[in-house]
């Protein structure tokens, strides 16, 4: 690969002086991003000279492009109508009462919808009260 020589010039604001540290630092972190960016280079160019060895014939430049393609994801379309779900976040208060309920017997699914929160939610919560029993 050939050497070739690049020139920085960076605009400090008012107040950095320049000094030798400072510069150390910044061409420490370019010459991170370079190597990172050079490796992955080197890597499509070994690549692309195994695959020509096999007889694919495919470039370097290919390869890199192919890599950085993300792949969509479907997703099942949307119901008419429906709004996205806001996070509830029980207050201290809220969540005294809902102990309370629960250790008067109230049912974990009537809870939950009763606060407008999972039944995941009200186990969380039951476990953390101490309501519920360990596995032995």
């Amino acid at each position: 690969m050939a050497k070739r020589t690049i020139k920085l010039n960076l605009k400090l604001p008012a107040g950095i002086v320049a000094t030798t540290e400072l510069s150390n630092k910044v061409l420490a972190a370019a010459q991170a991003v370079i190597d990172s960016e050079s490796s992955e280079l080197l890597e499509a160019q070994q690549l692309a000279k195994e695959l020509s060895a096999k007889g694919i014939k495919i470039s370097a430049e290919e390869l890199l492009s192919r890599k950085s393609k993300k792949r969509s994801v479907k997703r099942a379309p949307k119901a008419k109508g429906a709004t996205p779900r806001k996070r509830i976040v029980l207050s201290n208060a809220k969540r005294k009462a809902l102990i309370a309920e629960l250790k008067n017997g109230e049912t974990i699914a009537s809870a939950a919808k009763k606060y407008g929160i999972s039944t995941a939610t009200v186990m969380n919560i039951k476990t953390a009260a101490g309501l519920t029993k360990k596995r032995s």
